[in-house]
């Protein structure tokens, strides 16, 4: 588990957190409120999704036209989305996490069936005391279930 969370705010910006992420080398990251309280999580393919929903994805002849006469090209898209804030593409809702004490069995069944790479570690309180990623799971499965 990843004691050192890469953590991100709703009210950050999406310039903000591209930012973090490029300096920390990360792909997602918990966002937290101001209690540090589990709100959200965010990707990089959150924003992809985010920067994909500005293009159409059904024309008729007429969008056609009207689409590539005022084409916007990527760098302008994200130009244009750096000041959003991050809750306007975080997950938010049907968040998974893990408590302390959930067991590995649990923990390969959740990665297994959501598809993600990051699960947040919670408490009661809904503070984040860490993350698994799939290369933690791996790790484990390689070191205390092949014992090698």
């Amino acid at each position: 588990m990843i004691r050192d969370v890469v953590s991100v705010s709703p009210d950050a910006s999406i310039r903000d957190m591209l930012l973090l992420f490029a300096d920390r080398k990360v792909s997602g990251a918990p966002v937290l409120d101001h209690g540090a309280r589990l709100v959200g999580m965010v990707t990089i393919g959150d924003l992809l999704r985010h920067l994909e929903a500005h293009l159409p994805h059904a024309m008729d002849v007429f969008t056609f036209v009207s689409f590539y006469a005022e084409k916007t090209a990527l760098s302008d898209r994200i130009k244009d989305s750096a000041g959003e804030r991050v809750r306007t593409i975080m997950t938010a809702r049907r968040l998974v996490s893990a408590g302390p004490g959930t067991g590995i069995d649990v923990i390969v069944d959740i990665f297994g069936r959501e598809r993600f790479k990051k699960l947040p570690v919670i408490n009661e309180q809904k503070e984040v005391l860490g993350v698994i990623s799939r290369g933690d799971l791996i790790r484990y499965i390689v070191q205390d279930m092949l014992q090698l």
